[in-house]
C-alpha cells in the first residue's frame, strides 16, 4: 500500500489563489493547480473538491488576506478619514508592485466568472458589501470627528469609495501609465476633503 503523500493545506491553498489570480478561472487547468501547489490531482480533489471548490476556497482566501491585512488600518473601530486616505494610498505603492499587476481578484472574477455563475456572483458581491461596510464604518467615524460634512450621507459615499477601488484596480491591471493612476488615486482622495 502506497504512502499518503502529506502538505499543507493552506500552503496548497495559497498557491492556488496565486494561479487563480494570475491567469483567471478559465486559463487555469488541473495540472497548472498540481504544478503550483506540488499536490497530486487525488490531493487536490480530497481536500478541496473540483476545480471550481478549489476557485471558490480561493476567492474566500484572496478576500481574508485583503481585508485581514491590506485593511487592517480601516477595520479598527476608530478608523475615520485618515485611515480611509492612507488606503488609497498604499494602494498607489502597491501600484509599483509585481502584485499589482495581477489587479484585484475580486474584480478580474466579477468580469470574468461571476456573469455564469451564481454561487461566484454570490461570492464577489459579498467582497464588495464587505468593503461598502468598512468605508462606511470609517466615513461615519469621519462625521462624528467633524472630518466630513455632517449630512454625508456614509453609507452611499461608502459605495462609492467601494466603486472607486474597483475602478483603481482596473486601470493597473490594464497597463495605464503609472502617472495616470496616481492622478486618479489623488483625484479619490481629494475628494474626501
Amino acid at each position: 500500500m502506497g504512502r499518503t503523500r502529506q502538505f499543507d493545506a493552506a500552503q496548497a491553498l495559497d498557491q492556488a489563489m496565486e494561479v487563480f489570480w494570475q491567469k483567471g478561472y478559465a486559463d487555469t487547468s488541473m495540472n497548472d493547480l498540481v504544478q503550483a501547489t506540488g499536490v497530486s490531482r487525488y490531493g487536490i480533489y480530497g481536500t478541496f473538491g473540483n476545480k471550481r471548490e478549489l476557485f471558490l476556497a480561493a476567492l474566500d482566501r484572496y478576500a481574508q488576506m485583503t481585508a485581514g491585512v491590506k485593511m487592517r488600518a480601516l477595520r479598527q473601530p476608530d478608523a475615520s478619514l485618515p485611515e480611509i486616505k492612507g488606503y488609497f494610498r498604499d494602494m498607489l505603492r502597491l501600484n509599483r508592485s509585481n502584485w499589482a499587476d495581477m489587479g484585484c481578484m475580486i474584480c478580474n472574477t466579477a468580469i470574468e466568472v461571476a456573469p455564469q455563475d451564481e454561487e461566484i456572483e454570490a461570492a464577489v458581491q459579498g467582497y464588495l458589501t464587505m468593503l461598502t461596510v468598512i468605508f462606511s464604518k470609517a466615513l461615519k467615524n469621519a462625521k462624528a470627528n467633524g472630518e466630513i460634512p455632517a449630512d454625508t450621507d456614509h453609507r452611499r459615499m461608502g459605495r462609492y469609495l467601494t466603486g472607486q477601488l474597483m475602478g483603481l484596480v482596473v486601470f493597473v491591471r490594464s497597463g495605464m501609465a503609472k502617472k495616470d493612476i496616481k492622478a486618479y488615486a489623488e483625484s479619490v482622495i481629494d475628494s474626501l476633503g
